[in-house]
């Protein structure tokens, strides 16, 4: 599923961050906007029940 990959992606993002040393903020930045664009791409992709989410569906 298109989800589990994801998520999976986006865990490897954090293992590599926190790999990262504190020193390293260029790179650290890099990964954090991978996570960033990873989640933003997620949410584009899946489809949402309005009812579900708060504040979307019609009145």
């Amino acid at each position: 599923m298109l989800l589990r990959e994801d998520h999976r992606t986006v865990a490897k993002l954090f293992k590599r961050f926190e790999k990262t040393s504190g020193g390293d903020t260029a790179e650290r930045r890099n990964i954090a906007h991978g996570v960033t664009e990873e989640l933003e791409a997620g949410k584009k992709e899946t489809p949402r029940d309005p009812l579900a989410v708060p504040g979307t569906a019609s009145k």
